[in-house]
C-alpha cells in the first residue's frame, strides 16, 4: 500500500493531465444525459440524499472545514476566475430571464395601498409566484 507522500505526488502528477483530459473526453462527446435522467438514476438521486441528510453528512463536512479555510479557498480558486465566468454567462442568463420577464411584464397588479401587510399579500407575492411559474417551479 503506497504511503500518504506517494499518493500526494501521484494526484499532483495527474493534475498536470486532467485538463487535457476532461477536454479530449468532451471533444469526442460525452453521452450523459439519457443516464443521467433515467429513472434508476433518480431513484439512486434521492436514496443517496436521504441517506446523506439522515446521517446529516453536510453537516458533518462543513464542519470540517474552518471559515479562514473557506475564505482562503475562495480568494484563491474562485476571485481569479469568477468575472470572467458571469461574464461568459451572460447570454444564458438572458435566455433563462426571458419568460420572467414575459410574465412579469404581463402582470396586473392591484394598486398599492397604505397597508404594506396586504401589498405584499397582493402585489408581491403575486410577482413571485409569477416569476417562479414562468421557469417551472409551480
Amino acid at each position: 500500500m503506497p504511503d500518504s507522500a506517494t499518493i500526494q505526488a501521484r494526484y499532483a502528477a495527474g493534475g498536470s493531465k486532467a485538463a487535457s483530459n476532461y477536454r479530449d473526453a468532451f471533444q469526442r462527446g460525452v453521452s450523459w444525459q439519457a443516464a443521467a435522467s433515467s429513472e434508476q438514476s433518480e431513484a439512486d438521486w434521492l436514496a443517496g440524499v436521504q441517506e446523506a441528510a439522515s446521517k446529516k453528512r453536510r453537516q458533518a463536512e462543513i464542519r470540517k472545514v474552518s471559515d479562514s479555510d473557506f475564505n482562503a479557498a475562495a480568494l484563491s480558486k474562485g476571485a481569479p476566475v469568477i468575472g470572467s465566468r458571469i461574464s461568459a454567462a451572460a447570454p444564458k442568463m438572458a435566455t433563462g430571464y426571458e419568460p420572467v420577464r414575459n410574465a412579469l411584464s404581463s402582470l396586473n397588479l392591484p394598486a398599492r395601498t397604505t397597508d404594506p401587510d396586504q401589498n405584499i399579500d397582493n402585489r408581491v407575492k403575486a410577482v413571485a409566484h409569477a416569476a417562479r411559474k414562468a421557469v417551472g417551479k409551480e
